[in-house]
Formats: structure tokens, C-alpha cells, sequence
């Protein structure tokens, strides 16, 4: 759909989406929460939308939750509020510890149940992260991927426990799901049973200022971690076990020992759980001067390193869909990916499949995407937020229909 395509309801609807996701550093899901509310809003697509944030409303500007990045990659608190940062101290707190997280959820969900409850015969609620507050009126949940479940030992307990409580009531309660990819929506019917009808996927898009852009439009990024337009290898996002970063650096490491090639390779994300041992190979890659590694990087910052990179490495194990992989496409670099994954939904012809697995099959994809970089850009993504915000209308529209038969 074009960028410029004006939505009109049929129908007034009325939606409380969960806002959690945007109080913190934002990771995956909260990009998603906060570019779906934007575009709800922007394209006035709701007779009314309301944030839900664990214990109370939110403000209903996305903008306003969000936590200003420093220099070195930690949050501050410059443009919230002081309910809002005591907020996501208690939260960040709670998350590390199994007892708090289970102590803090149950009282989250006591209050929700009261709280939510006066709304239940005029909103949906849409949780866009799992978690299903109790609610008796038209429910959607969006549930990205299934990785607490096929690798739960990728993640925190309380994190698993949580995920699973959050999917297990979606299933019980006939919420519609929305998943990010076809990959998902059909694990979720193979593991659970769900009828088609009950699932939807609905891909995802970049984010707007994602665009190929010219080596002097790069010059900031270039110049501050001096490296070379489109002579860099590039990865984004948590450094986790999922991410598959250990074959990544293996691979690469052999393709340079090698003579293959001969650019940096630069690792953008935030430290994840149980990542030890990603980072002590990273470290060391860094120590040779093999590797630069950048934590949590700013936004503008980003979509520079996205344009000016020659290939994003993102052979991921697991991934409900693989935002850093459109947004390089849409910006006019070449990708490196898995093959069979959700990720290969959506690439184009220049893409170059791995197997994730094999390290020799990387290396041969980083020899290959360094060999043949492009000089311009390879794709243009034309899906915007606006096609996912719309399509996700739909899906609240035939939730709140499937209730009114229910009922």
C-alpha cells in the first residue's frame, strides 16, 4: 500500500493495547508497540485508543514513554516523568529477580482485573507482548515468536513462566492472535490446535527512516567509529545465544584467517541472558581489532550503520520475524540470513540463505556478500506501518465479531 494511502473505519472501535513494552530501553517488541500506536493514531484508525502499563493508564502518546538513550548506552531519565521512572525502576528490579517477578505479576494482575474491567463492554484490549492481563471483553494478543518454548534455556525463568501463562490464557480464553510471520501462525496451530480463523500473520515493516542513503549522508556514523562506506560486515540485535553470534564470529574469524576478506565486523545490541561466552569470543575479535562493538546504539546512528553497511550478518537460530533484516533491506544494503526461517518471508532476490547451523556456510556467505558487494542500493521495501496498522484493524474487527456470535 502506498505511504500516502488515507484508512476509513467502518465501524467506531475502541482498544486498550498494553503499554509496558515502551517503559525501557526499547528491544524488538517495544519498536513494534511503539511504531503500531503511532501509526493506529497517525492514520486515525480507532475511535479511541488507551495504554494500559501493568498497574494503571497510560499516556496515549507513545512518544511521551519513551527513555532517552546516553552516550554509553544506558537510559536516563531526561524526558520522563518521575511516576514514569520510579515505574521502570520497580520493573527493572523486579525482572531479576524470580520471586519479585512472580510477587510483582500477580498484584499487576489483580489490579488489571479491577481496573479493566468497566471497559470490557465498549474496548478490545490488544496485548502486542504476550502478556493477557484478565479481561472479559474482545481479546488479541500478539505473539512474535514461540522461542520460550522451543529454547527456553535462552531465557530467564520468570521470563518463560510469564510468556507461557500469557499464551496459555490466549488459547483458553479465544483471544485472536496475531503472529509476524506465516513461520509462527503455523507453529502456533501445530502446537495448540488452533483453528486458521483464530491466527493471523501479519508481517511487519520498517521503521520510516529507514532509506538507503549516500556515503556523505553516512559521513557521522563513519567518521565516529571510523569505518569505511560499504566496507563493513554488521550485526544487530541482543547479544543472546538465539542470535547464533558464536557461529557468526567463528565463521568469521576463519574467513579472515583465511584471506577472504577483510572488513570489521560491527556488533550492535545489548547484552542478553546467558551471553558469557558470545562475549568473550566477541571481545577477543575485538582485541585482535577484527571487531567493533557498539552495545546500544541511538536511532540516527543506526539507520546510518544500516545504509552504510556492505552485508547484515543475522543467521539467527530463532526469530518471529527479523526486524534488523527489512530495515537493512530498506535501506539499500545486502543481507545475510537464515534459510527456512521467518526471515526468508520477506527478502528479496539479492538475500543471500544459509544454512544457520553451518559455519562453513556462513563463511562462505560473508566471502560471497563481501565479493559481490553492490555499489548502490539492492531493494526497495515498500510495506509501511500503515499496512500493518490496518491490517491489524481487521483482525480487531473480527474479534469483536466473533464475540458478538459467541455471545
Amino acid at each position: 500500500m502506498a505511504a500516502d494511502t488515507v484508512y476509513q473505519l467502518s465501524t467506531p472501535l475502541r482498544v486498550i493495547m498494553g503499554g509496558t513494552p515502551l517503559l525501557g530501553r526499547l528491544t524488538g517488541i517495544g519498536h513494534y508497540t511503539r511504531q503500531l500506536v503511532t501509526a493506529l493514531q497517525t492514520n486515525q484508525l480507532l475511535a479511541e485508543l488507551k495504554l494500559w502499563g501493568d498497574v494503571s493508564f497510560m499516556d496515549s502518546n507513545p512518544a511521551s514513554q519513551l527513555v532517552t538513550i546516553g552516550h554509553e548506552g544506558e537510559p536516563t531519565d531526561s524526558d520522563y516523568s518521575a511516576v514514569a521512572a520510579i515505574k521502570r525502576q520497580i520493573r527493572a528490579r523486579a525482572s531479576r529477580s524470580y520471586a519479585a517477578s512472580w510477587v510483582y505479576s500477580r498484584i499487576a494482575e489483580r489490579v488489571a482485573s479491577a481496573r479493566l474491567a468497566p471497559y470490557a463492554d465498549t474496548h478490545l484490549y490488544h496485548a502486542p507482548n504476550f502478556i493477557l492481563p484478565p479481561y472479559q471483553g474482545p481479546k488479541v494478543v500478539t505473539i512474535h515468536d514461540l522461542s520460550v518454548l522451543r529454547f527456553p534455556e535462552f531465557h530467564r525463568r520468570q521470563m518463560v513462566e510469564m510468556c507461557e501463562r500469557g499464551i496459555q490464557r490466549a488459547v483458553a480464553e479465544g483471544a485472536h492472535v496475531i503472529t509476524d510471520a506465516e513461520l509462527v501462525r503455523q507453529e502456533l496451530m501445530d502446537e495448540f490446535g488452533l483453528p486458521e480463523e483464530r491466527v493471523t500473520a501479519v508481517h511487519l515493516a520498517p521503521d520510516v527512516r529507514c532509506r538507503p542513503r549516500t556515503a556523505d549522508e553516512c559521513r557521522g556514523v563513519l567518521e565516529r567509529f571510523a569505518l569505511t562506506y560499504r566496507g563493513f560486515f554488521l550485526c544487530v540485535g541482543t547479544v543472546e545465544p538465539r542470535k547464533n553470534l558464536l557461529r557468526v564470529f567463528e565463521a568469521y574469524r576463519a574467513g579472515r584467517q583465511a584471506g577472504l576478506f577483510d572488513w570489521p565486523l560491527v556488533v550492535v545490541g545489548a547484552p542478553g541472558w546467558k551471553s558469557s561466552r558470545e562475549h568473550e569470543v566477541l571481545g577477543a575479535l575485538c582485541a585482535d581489532g577484527l571487531a567493533l562493538y557498539l552495545r546500544y546504539l541511538e536511532d540516527a546512528a543506526l539507520h546510518q550503520l544500516y545504509a552504510a553497511a556492505g552485508l547484515l550478518v543475522f543467521p539467527s537460530l530463532y526469530e518471529g520475524f527479523g526486524l534488523p533484516a527489512i530495515e537493512a533491506q530498506a535501506s539499500g544494503s545486502r543481507v545475510l540470513t537464515s534459510r527456512g526461517s521467518a526471515m526468508a518471508e520477506f527478502v528479496d532476490a539479492s538475500t543471500l540463505l544459509v544454512d544457520p547451523r553451518d559455519t562453513d556456510a556462513i563463511t562462505a556467505g560473508l566471502h560471497e556478500g563481501y565479493a559481490s558487494s553492490p555499489s548502490t542500493p539492492v531493494a526497495v521495501v515498500r510495506r509501511t506501518w500503515q499496512d500493518v496498522a490496518a491490517e491489524t484493524v481487521a483482525v480487531y474487527q473480527r474479534a469483536e465479531a466473533e464475540l458478538s456470535v459467541g455471545n
